[in-house]
């Protein structure tokens, strides 16, 4: 889904009428160089507002480019998370709990293609990854558990937009954040930062990639800077990516790959 006060970009965007209307919620900080306040885990959940990006169907990388801002260093999370929480893959009998996971969280629907490619193709299976409550932690891995946040990516070529113009003779793949998703009572734990960690390592070693990018929602300031805290920088705009939203406008963020991404991989 993953932030030092994530309260605006955390709460779903409302469509055109609701456009400034925001509401407070705990960020999710991670086990970083950043100094973030913790919440302390619950044994439920309830429903909360939209969390970072969502990729509407048939998206694209950036057309425009704007200038970027120097990225902070950023420490890879702790591979260490709370003992009631289990990371695995997305099966079959999932799919219908993350379509309403994501109902709830983000701003714009997914169509069964989405869900279809997660159990259909090896590249998008490989790609997403479920996050699990279980309330004993000694039941992880031998019940199903709560569903509480998920993440899916796929394989995209750099564009001239999203690599340094010195290198465009060079093939390179990055890895594509579509969906980052995690329930508001389990934000704070360093969950989200570790499943896009992650994938970024798998992603490295499966793929090559080189880079990791997503797109931000241009109204989400504080999805900005959650991404920027963790070393993204702002490589492009695309305006009207978010059709349904006021404002449409989309913001790029793209870091990356470092040495030290892999050394909790």
């Amino acid at each position: 889904m993953p932030q030092s006060s994530l309260t605006a970009w955390l709460q779903k965007p409302a469509i055109t009428a609701q456009k400034n209307k925001t509401v407070t919620t705990t960020p999710t900080p991670e086990h970083d160089t950043e100094t973030e306040e913790t919440n302390p885990l619950p044994s439920g959940h309830t429903n909360t507002p939209p969390p970072f990006q969502a990729e509407p169907s048939g998206s694209s990388v950036p057309k425009t480019v704007t200038p970027s801002t120097t990225a902070k260093p950023w420490k890879a999370p702790s591979p260490h998370l709370p003992q009631n929480v289990e990371i695995r893959a997305c099966t079959k009998a999932d799919i219908p709990a993350l379509k309403r996971l994501n109902s709830v969280l983000l701003p714009l629907p997914y169509p069964d293609s989405f869900y279809q490619a997660i159990t259909a193709d090896p590249v998008t299976y490989n790609l997403t990854l479920l996050a699990l409550w279980h309330d004993d932690p000694a039941n992880s891995g031998k019940e199903k558990g709560r569903l509480i946040g998920a993440i899916r990516c796929r394989i995209l070529p750099e564009t001239p937009q999203t690599s340094n113009l010195e290198d465009m003779d060079e093939k390179k793949d990055m890895l594509y954040l579509c969906t980052l998703t995690l329930l508001s009572p389990y934000r704070g734990h360093g969950v989200a930062s570790h499943m896009m960690h992650t994938l970024l390592v798998r992603a490295v070693d499966a793929y090559g990639i080189t880079s990791v990018a997503a797109h931000v929602w241009e109204a989400n300031e504080e999805g900005l800077e959650w991404y920027a805290k963790r070393g993204f920088r702002v490589v492009g705009t695309e305006a009207n990516y978010y059709r349904k939203l006021d404002p449409s406008g989309a913001v790029v963020v793209q870091r990356e790959v470092r040495v030290t991404d892999l050394l909790h991989g």
